[in-house]
């Protein structure tokens, strides 16, 4: 989970999206991709490439 939360704080913007995916998902226990992707704002491929 540090790892994770290190990742979201990145400077680098992708970094930091890329971060973010994983706690939106593993630590919120969000239910499906779809919703992730909509709660951070991007698109369903770019979700998946960041994931």
């Amino acid at each position: 989970m540090e790892a994770v939360d290190a990742l979201a704080a990145s400077p680098v913007a992708a970094d930091a999206e890329a971060g973010r995916i994983p706690h939106a998902y593993g630590v919120d226990r969000s239910d499906i991709h779809g919703q992730v992707a909509r709660g951070l704002r991007i698109g369903r491929a770019m979700y998946f490439r960041r994931l």
